[in-house]
């Protein structure tokens, strides 16, 4: 099931990595970043690649979600190796580590969902009844990540499984979970300003 959107997923890891030195941090980015869970976060993994002169809450949360699926899928092919070591000799910890990289695996094919679905709302003149399924729908699959994240971090607690692998396979999967937080809230940011600039307004670009 995982073929298909091996293309896309190549094709985020590049983009996300064509990166300018001296990237400069937008007043319009840490405005957007204010209304995340992990503001510092949240402009450390934008800043280098949206473009400085950007006002498009759009394009903001579209970079977001990319960021997110490059770190799951970097954590599920980290999984991948510390389980193969595993299987031999600790079943238990392997058990943990299969169980996380099942998650991790979910997470991946959810966070490419709502990419194809993100997509789909900015090519295509929806009704605003198709906006807000679509809206519903990503909204879903991004907080389905979330849980995932912690399923797989809840798992690892009663098992002597420690260390440099544990340490990493916590930080990593910590890590995805606070990108997509910050994603889930400026997607809702975007969202917010769809139906805000329907109406004529003017959202997120002038907020203190």
């Amino acid at each position: 099931m995982e073929k298909p959107v091996l293309p896309l997923i190549l094709l985020l890891i590049i983009s996300i990595f064509v990166v300018e030195a001296g990237a400069i941090v937008s007043t319009f980015i840490k405005l957007q970043c204010k209304h995340t869970r992990y503001p510092d976060l949240c402009v450390s993994s934008l800043a280098a690649h949206v473009n400085p002169t950007s006002q498009d809450p759009q394009e903001i949360a579209q970079f977001a979600l990319k960021v997110s699926i490059v770190k799951a899928v970097y954590t599920k092919n980290y999984l991948k190796i510390v389980s193969k070591e595993l299987k031999q000799n600790k079943a238990k910890e392997y058990q943990a580590v299969k169980d996380c990289l099942d998650q991790m695996s979910d997470s991946v094919s959810q966070l490419t969902n709502s990419f194809k679905e993100f997509q789909h709302m900015k090519g295509a003149k929806y009704s605003e009844g198709d906006f807000s399924w679509c809206q519903s729908n990503v909204q879903t699959w991004l907080s389905t990540v979330l849980t995932d994240t912690y399923i797989c971090m809840d798992g690892f607690y009663g098992y002597p499984m420690g260390g440099k692998a544990m340490a990493m396979i916590k930080a990593r999967v910590l890590n995805v979970a606070q990108v997509t937080s910050n994603t889930l809230a400026l997607f809702n940011g975007y969202a917010a300003w769809h139906r805000d600039n329907s109406n004529g307004g003017n959202y997120g670009k002038n907020q203190p």
